[in-house]
C-alpha cells in the first residue's frame, strides 16, 4: 500500500469562532479535543473552551489526508499559536462576522499571523446568520485582510467546512506553482 500525502492545516481565530465545531463536523476523525469549562469574563459567551488544541483528520481520497490543528482561541494561550503553526501548509482563519468583540481581538491574531509568515490564509466569516453580521468586505477592512479570500461559513455544516479546506489547498497550490514558474525563471536567467 503506498504512503499517503499528508497535508497540515491550521484552524485559528478567536474565542468562539467556531474553530472547534469545524474540526468536529469536517473531520473523518477527530482524535483530540481539549476544552474544558471555561470560567474567566469569557464565559458568559460560551461554557466550554479550548485549552491545548483541537485535531482531526480529513481524508481526502486515496493519496491525501489532511491534518487540522486547532488553536486556543483565547490570546492567554498564545504559545500555543507557534507551536501548532510549524510546519502548516496554510491557516483556515475563523471570525465571528457578528461580534466586535470577535473582530477587534482577531484584527490583533490576523496580523500575528500575517507578521509570521506568509503561507496562505483563507477567512471564514461565521455567524452569518446573526443580525449584526458584517458585510464581508467591511469585515475585511476591519481586519486589515483586503486581499485576503473572505468566504462565509456555518462551522456546523460540513460542505461549508470542506469548501474552506478546499479553498485553502487550492491557494497553496496556486503558491507552490507560483514559486516553481519563478526557479524556472530564474533557472533560465542563471543559463543565459
Amino acid at each position: 500500500m503506498a504512503q499517503k500525502d499528508i497535508a497540515k492545516i491550521l484552524v485559528t481565530g478567536p474565542f468562539a469562532a467556531g474553530k472547534t465545531t469545524l474540526i468536529r463536523f469536517v473531520s473523518s476523525e477527530q482524535l483530540l479535543s481539549k476544552d474544558v469549562k471555561a470560567t474567566d469574563a469569557l464565559s458568559r459567551f460560551k461554557a466550554m473552551t479550548t485549552v491545548g488544541l483541537d485535531f482531526g483528520i480529513l481524508h481526502v481520497d486515496d493519496n491525501l489526508d489532511v491534518h487540522l490543528f486547532g488553536t486556543p482561541g483565547q490570546s492567554r494561550f498564545n504559545f500555543m499559536w507557534k507551536v501548532l503553526s510549524r510546519g502548516a501548509l496554510g491557516t483556515i482563519f475563523l471570525i465571528d462576522s457578528s461580534s466586535q468583540r470577535a473582530i477587534d481581538e482577531g484584527k490583533k491574531m490576523y496580523k500575528y499571523y500575517r507578521g509570521k509568515s506568509d503561507d496562505p490564509i483563507v477567512i471564514g466569516a461565521t455567524h452569518r446568520d446573526k443580525e449584526d453580521a458584517r458585510d464581508l468586505d467591511a469585515l475585511a477592512d476591519e481586519l486589515g485582510a483586503q486581499d485576503a479570500n473572505m468566504i462565509p461559513c456555518d462551522p456546523r455544516n460540513k460542505e461549508d467546512s470542506k469548501m474552506l479546506v478546499l479553498a485553502l489547498l487550492e491557494e497553496v497550490m496556486r503558491d507552490e506553482a507560483d514559486d516553481e514558474l519563478e526557479e524556472e525563471a530564474l533557472d533560465d536567467f542563471e543559463l543565459m
